[in-house]
C-alpha cells in the first residue's frame, strides 16, 4: 500500500531523518486542505461531506465516473515524531546555556537553532522544554531535557511535527503532556494520571514505565543514538526509543452508486448478511493495493439518523511491490456502507491503515482507528 505519500514514513527510516513533503510534489502530487476535497466531491460527486482539518493526496486519475456512481481514492497524512534519548549524565544542572549547546548536537545536520525555553518538571526533576527551529522548517521540534540523579542519566526527549501537511499541533500536545506527566525514570518517581484512552510502555530493561495515547506505536528507535557516550550498545545505560502515530497515512476509497433493489434492511441481519459482507469484500479487492481481505468483525450502528454496516478485518497484497523497510504486505481495513434514501445512493468507504514490523514484533493499529474514521464520515453527511 505504498503509494502517493507513503514515502513520509520511507524517508525516516531509510535516511533516519525528518520527512520533506516536496518530494512527493516532484512526483506530482498536490498536497491538499480538507476544503478542496469538500469542494471536489460537491463538485463532481453532488456529496456533501464535512471532512476533518488534515491535509489529503490524490490524483487526477484517482476521480472515477460522475454524480450518479463513482469513486475517489484518497490519502490524508499527518506526521509527528517522539524520541526519548537517555544517557550518561553530562553536567550536574540543566540550564538554558547547556541546552542551547546540547541540542544542535542531537542532530547536526538539522542545523537546529533553540529560540526559546521554559522550566519544567518532569518524574520531580527540574527540566527545560526547548522551542527549536531547524534550518528546513517544513517542522517544528521541541526539546525536553533532564537529569535523573537516581539512575545516573540524562534524558532527551526529541519532538517533531510537520507543518507543511496540516498536522495537528494537539496530537503532539497530547504526546507531550501524557509522556511528561506518567514518565517514571526511576523507582518511585513521582507521576500524575492522566485521563484519557492511555497505553502503558513499561520496560524493566531499560528501567523506564510511561503511559502514551492509544493511537502510538512505541519501540526502540532504530536509527543512532544522540549521545556522544554511545559505543555500538543499548541498555538502561543508554538507549533510545521512538514513538509515532499509527495512523500516519490513512488510505480511503470512497464510492457511491444507485441504491440497491432490495432495501439495505432486509439484507441486513446480524450486522450484514453474506450479500453485504461479499458486496464489502468487493470492494476491498477491486483496489489495486489488495487482493484478499479476511473478516475479523462487523456490527450495524445508527450515526446520527444514518444506519451504518461496518465490517473490520485484514487487507492482504499477495504479490507486493517493492516495499519500504518495516512495512507488511498487510493493512488493517474497515468497509463502510451507508444507504442514503434521500439521494437513493449507497455511499461506500474502505479505509486502510499499514500494519509495521519493527524489532521482529508486528504492529498493528487499534480498531478505534477505524471506527473513529467511519464515524467522522458519516457524521460529515450533508453538513
Amino acid at each position: 500500500m505504498r503509494s502517493t505519500i507513503g514515502f513520509a514514513l520511507g524517508a525516516i527510516l531509510v535516511l533516519g531523518i525528518w520527512t520533506d513533503p516536496t518530494c512527493g510534489q516532484a512526483r506530482g502530487q498536490v498536497v491538499h486542505g480538507d476544503e478542496d476535497l469538500e469542494g471536489l466531491l460537491k463538485e463532481r460527486a453532488g456529496l456533501l461531506i464535512d471532512m476533518p482539518e488534515l491535509s489529503y493526496v490524490w490524483s487526477d486519475s484517482g476521480f472515477v465516473g460522475g454524480e450518479e456512481a463513482g469513486s475517489l481514492f484518497f490519502e490524508t497524512t499527518k506526521v509527528i515524531y517522539y524520541f526519548l534519548h537517555w544517557g550518561p549524565i553530562e553536567t550536574d544542572e540543566i540550564d538554558e546555556e547547556y541546552v542551547s549547546k546540547r541540542v544542535p548536537q542531537v542532530w547536526p545536520s538539522e542545523e537546529l537553532k533553540v529560540t526559546s525555553m521554559e522550566r519544567a518538571t518532569v518524574a520531580g526533576h527540574p527540566a527545560i522544554l526547548a522551542t527549536v527551529m531547524p534550518k528546513r522548517q517544513f517542522y517544528r521540534a521541541f526539546f525536553l531535557i533532564w537529569n535523573c540523579p537516581e539512575t545516573g542519566r540524562q534524558f532527551i526527549a526529541d519532538m517533531n511535527y510537520n507543518v507543511t501537511y496540516k498536522t495537528p499541533r494537539s496530537e503532539l500536545d497530547a504526546e507531550i503532556a501524557t509522556t511528561s506527566k506518567t514518565l517514571a525514570c526511576h523507582p518511585d518517581a513521582p507521576t500524575t494520571a492522566v485521563d484519557g484512552h492511555v497505553v502503558r510502555y513499561d520496560s524493566r530493561r531499560f528501567r523506564i514505565r510511561f503511559d502514551h495515547p492509544l493511537h502510538w506505536y512505541v519501540f526502540e528507535n532504530p536509527f543512532g543514538i544522540a549521545h556522544p557516550a554511545y559505543e555500538g550498545v543499548r541498555d538502561d545505560s543508554i538507549g533510545s526509543l521512538l514513538g509515532w502515530l499509527q495512523d500516519q497515512t490513512v488510505q480511503i476509497s470512497l464510492s457511491w452508486e444507485p441504491l440497491p433493489a432490495v432495501d439495505g434492511d432486509e439484507q441486513a441481519g446480524m450486522a450484514g448478511t453474506l450479500g453485504m459482507l461479499q458486496t464489502a469484500t468487493g470492494l476491498v479487492e477491486g483496489m489495486d493495493q489488495f487482493d484478499k481481505f479476511s473478516l475479523d468483525a462487523s456490527e450495524s450502528v445508527t450515526i446520527g439518523k444514518r444506519k451504518a454496516y461496518k465490517f473490520i478485518g485484514e487487507a492482504i497484497r499477495s504479490q507486493p511491490e517493492e516495499e519500504t523497510p518495516g512495512f507488511v504486505p498487510k493493512a488493517g481495513a474497515a468497509v463502510l456502507l451507508v444507504d442514503d434514501p434521500e439521494s437513493n445512493r449507497r455511499i461506500s468507504a474502505v479505509i486502510a491503515v499499514d500494519y509495521y514490523q519493527m524489532n521482529g514484533a508486528l504492529h498493528q493499529p487499534v480498531r478505534d482507528i477505524f471506527d473513529r474514521w467511519a464515524r467522522m464520515i458519516v457524521s460529515g453527511l450533508d453538513p
